[in-house]
């Protein structure tokens, strides 16, 4: 009977301390955005765009509490010690945002010098109907505007998991969002209309794009987990009445804004994905 009792006994320890040892798995994980070593460069001193998705990637993978990650500022701070690699990664990062290609010898170096095996690489840029040019989105908004030139624009953003280890990309995801507004301009005749523009761009990386790219990394690290998510196809269908809790910049964005957002969000909202997208409901 003893005997029994200790054989029930070690079989829970050894089945729990498993369980233990799953959840107790940890990934460290570096989100490098093109333009980090981009600091207030433009006209309106905004953040880049890559670097605001970047930053909300961030913040929600600490909610994961299983993906370890650094700031964009830890990470500047990091590569001001080492101005070679510094160097290296810019050129890495500049023919990722023209090219689409990835130097992995490079990216490998980053990987080893941080200290993780895995680098999720973000870009955004414009373009409009007329050509393909890449082009930052604060800037066109400011030749726009100083020139009165209105014109339709789309927000692209890229983004990259890769394997740094193995050198290969563990999935890769694009996104198309509309940013002119209810009259298909993208402008700004003010400051205080500019910002309003910062503040729409904010809305979406925080409330649709960060989160959507977060899930799918989320997902190549912990399948079964995100997998018990219940899927849908927009934020819409989740019958949730979220409600608008504006940031600092609130006594700046002009009432209609709002509306704009939820609109460009029904009208165009991820109506281009990569084959290995998937949103899952929070």
């Amino acid at each position: 009977m003893k005997k029994l009792i200790l054989n029930i006994f070690f079989s829970l320890v050894i089945l729990f301390g498993s369980n233990l040892c799953v959840k107790a798995v940890q990934f460290d994980l570096l989100v490098l955005p093109v333009d980090i070593f981009s600091v207030c460069d433009n006209y309106f001193c905004f953040p880049e765009v890559s670097n605001i998705v970047a930053d909300d990637v961030i913040k929600n993978m600490a909610q994961y509490n299983a993906i370890n990650t650094k700031s964009l500022t830890q990470m500047r701070d990091a590569f001001a010690k080492n101005n070679e690699l510094k160097s290296k990664t810019q050129a890495l990062l500049t023919q990722y945002r023209d090219k689409d290609k990835i130097d992995f010898p490079t990216l490998q170096a980053v990987a080893n010098y941080f200290g993780v095996k895995s680098v999720l690489l973000i870009n955004s840029y414009a373009i409009n109907d007329k050509t393909d040019l890449r082009r930052n989105l604060w800037d066109i908004l400011e030749i726009g505007s100083a020139f009165k030139l209105t014109y339709p624009f789309e927000l692209k953003t890229n983004a990259v998991l890769t394997d740094c280890v193995n050198n290969l990309v563990m999935w890769s995801g694009k996104y198309s969002k509309d940013v002119s507004d209810t009259f298909g301009y993208y402008s700004a005749a003010n400051q205080m209309q500019a910002m309003s523009q910062l503040e729409k761009i904010m809305m979406y990386s925080n409330e649709t794009l960060s989160k959507n790219i977060s899930q799918n990394v989320f997902m190549r690290f912990f399948p079964r987990d995100v997998r018990t998510f219940t899927m849908k196809s927009s934020p819409e269908q989740s019958g949730e009445d979220k409600k608008f809790v504006p940031n600092a910049l609130q006594h700046l964005a002009d009432p209609h804004i709002r509306k704009e957002f939820d609109e460009s969000q029904t009208n165009s909202e991820f109506r281009k994905f990569g084959n290995d997208d998937v949103i899952y409901q929070f």
